[in-house]
């Protein structure tokens, strides 16, 4: 039959189509705004997942002319028969084989019908008429038992009629906005599989390449969010893919990530606001569940007129989120998973509360998402505030800094305190610096004083990581890092808001180094920043002695998996000492990274960052210094010498057996 080998044709070009890409685009509907001729013309072709759950066609159309005579030819008999324009358009319903193409057939409507047939005498030439037909009837009619896969539209026995189709809608069902939505079963990529809605109301289509989701919505969702259950039985580390798309076939966020694990996980992927489907494509596993809800707490801390030591004393124990957005590639485009760990969610924030931190530092690099006048990318700053929000809506405290624009090895680096004080290279670095805080401060002028600003991290000279006044680059170094920290503070408080005035705000020594920044305090060429805001200031220092046991760089430091608490000249007596010694000048003390990374000897890690909080806790109480800690997690979960200090499995949201024995002696002794 030549119109259903007609059909046969355009379907395989279909299904070729959506396999290399996924989808059909479901937003605008095709074979509107165009002219159509004869009979049989095709007008477009409507999967299932694309419609279900609306309840109708909606076609809007005008006849530009007609048929000459009034008849035409039957494609399949070859009969003359005369045209009827309640045979205007027909929609025939299809299945997964590509079979069962019975007709339904409509007219336009708001016309005198009951004298059929109807003609052109009936009929105006350009002017409007509407075709609604139920997709239930249409469905209707499928002459097989195979399941329905689509519908096609296309003109019916109208001769040499031409037809202008201006829209096709559906006509929308009861889609219940902000409804949970769970689905189960066994799929895996290029076998296939079943999966079925056991709660909540969407299509699915588990194909061999993909599980689509689609017609349900996200609208009343603050956070919308799929959870993704799989089960791996793997045996060498591999790149597997691990991806929810956009309805269209792009990536939300693509992510690779090495597996090498056997049993069940969950990933977790936040989803655009308002949306209707997505993609679910996992690779080299079973998924088992797509679970689409929302993740958010909305229990912000609220609080406001505190003083510096106030506030520090708030954020203890703190906990760092290392290699997230401060990851920056090879190539120094910033990239939030270039260092191996998935993107942030307000799931990673509820697990570093549930360990018992009290707030969270998310170091920032920006690179090239800022300008040489300091202008941020708009996105890029929403992205920064949706994860500053998600944080602060799970309770905890936090602090943002500009973190690897001045880092060591990092391409593209430009916060470079060896310039010298007053040239015209150092001005435009302390412009740009200056320009980026009015503009984060900007942003984030309506939040409390939960939020907390750090200027800069560990800025130094390349290959110097302390300093002392016998080095001649000691003066022009203070020169300009006092230069910075001042442009800090003045653009914070220059934007004129009250929240940022009352704002705590924090700025570092030299490479936030103990020894430095108290040689630079005895010197005169370092002191806090001039502000018009009375008690608001944090001086950030870090700890890593000894480096042989916390970093491990053999080459440069010596490496051991051994910490001895008692040794006067790495053990508790040097912590005792080093925080002594900068708790000694009033000022609130803010260690905002340490760790020892991880070399089989989990029990000795938690017992140097426990003693470490101790002493810390001690020195508060013997200077009257308020003082907090950072956990520094790099999000490498291995205990086995492979520079890791992560307590979470981001990957998977899980905490690990180190991530409790570590965050229970830090929470301890805080």
């Amino acid at each position: 039959m030549k119109l259903r080998k007609l059909f046969s044709l355009f379907a395989s070009a279909v299904m070729t189509v959506f396999a290399l890409t996924s989808v059909i685009g479901a937003s605008a509907l095709e074979g509107e705004g165009q002219a159509y001729e004869g009979n049989a013309a095709f007008i477009g072709s409507y999967l299932v997942y694309q419609y279900y759950g609306n309840t109708a066609f909606e076609v809007t159309f005008r006849y530009e002319s007609f048929d000459p005579d009034g008849t035409y030819q039957d494609e399949e008999t070859g009969e003359i028969k005369t045209i009827d324009y309640n045979d205007t358009f027909q929609f025939l319903v299809f299945d997964s084989e590509y079979e069962g193409w019975d007709k339904t057939i409509a007219g336009p409507q708001g016309v005198d019908v009951s004298q059929p047939p109807l003609t052109a005498d009936d009929l105006m030439l350009n002017m409007d008429y509407t075709v609604t037909v139920d997709i239930a009837t249409i469905e209707s009619k499928l002459s097989t038992d195979n399941a329905l896969n689509g519908i096609n539209l296309q003109l019916g026995g109208v001769g040499d009629t031409v037809v202008y189709v201006d829209t096709i809608r559906y006509a929308p069902g009861d889609v219940k906005e902000g409804e949970e939505l769970t689905i189960v079963g066994n799929w895996r990529k290029r076998e296939g599989g079943t999966m079925e809605v056991v709660n909540g109301s969407a299509y699915v289509d588990a194909n061999i390449e993909n599980i689509i989701v689609s017609n349900f919505s996200t609208l009343g969702f603050e956070n919308p969010t799929v959870d993704v259950t799989v089960s791996y039985d793997r045996s060498g580390l591999k790149t597997v893919e691990s991806n929810i798309f956009t309805i269209d076939g792009k990536p939300i966020y693509p992510y690779y990530p090495n597996i090498n694990v056997t049993g069940t996980y969950t990933y977790t992927t936040e989803l655009p606001l308002n949306i209707t489907g997505f993609l679910a494509i996992y690779d080299e596993c079973t998924v088992q569940e797509i679970h689409v809800y929302n993740n958010h707490e909305g229990h912000a801390p609220i609080v406001s007129e505190k003083t510096a030591s106030t506030i520090n004393k708030k954020l203890q124990p703190g906990y760092t989120l290392g290699n997230a957005l401060d990851a920056v590639n090879a190539y120094g485009i910033v990239e939030e998973t270039a260092y191996g760990n998935p993107r942030v969610t307000e799931v990673t924030f509820q697990k570093i509360k549930s360990l018992g931190f009290k707030s969270v530092k998310i170091p920032i690099t920006y690179l090239d998402k800022v300008n040489a006048d300091g202008d941020i990318d708009d996105d890029y700053l929403d992205r920064i505030q949706k994860v500053v929000d998600d944080a602060l809506d799970t309770g905890l405290y936090v602090v943002i800094n500009i973190h690897n624009d001045g880092g060591e090895r990092v391409r593209d680096r430009w916060i470079d305190i060896s310039l010298p004080n007053g040239s015209a290279k150092f001005n435009a670095v302390v412009n740009k610096f200056s320009n980026m805080w009015s503009e984060i401060a900007t942003r984030f002028k309506d939040y409390n004083q939960a939020l907390v600003f750090e200027d800069m991290n560990e800025i130094r000279i390349d290959g110097l990581y302390s300093i002392t006044p016998n080095d001649s680059r000691f003066y022009n170094a203070y020169a300009n890092i006092t230069e910075l920290n001042q442009a800090f503070v003045n653009a914070v408080r220059g934007t004129g808001n009250d929240a940022n005035d009352d704002r705590c705000l924090i700025v570092p020594g030299y490479n936030d180094d103990i020894d430095s920044t108290a040689d630079g305090f005895d010197s005169g060429v370092f002191n806090m920043p001039k502000d018009t805001s009375t008690d608001r200031q944090m001086l950030s220092v870090h700890y890593y002695d000894p480096p042989a046991f916390t970093l491990g760089d053999e080459a440069t430091y010596g490496d051991t998996s051994e910490w001895d608490m008692y040794n006067k000249d790495n053990g508790m007596t040097h912590m005792v000492e080093q925080l002594g010694k900068i708790g000694k000048y009033g000022v609130p003390i803010y260690l905002g990274e340490y760790s020892a990374e991880f070399k089989n000897n989990i029990p000795t890690v938690a017992n140097y960052v426990g003693v470490l909080n101790a002493t810390a806790k001690y020195i508060e109480q013997v200077t009257g210094t308020s003082f907090s800690t950072s956990y520094w997690d790099n999000g490498v979960i291995g205990i086995n010498d492979i520079k890791g200090t992560g307590l979470i499995d981001r990957m998977f949201n899980l905490i690990t057996y180190t991530g409790y024995t570590i965050s229970e002696a830090i929470v301890k002794n805080s």
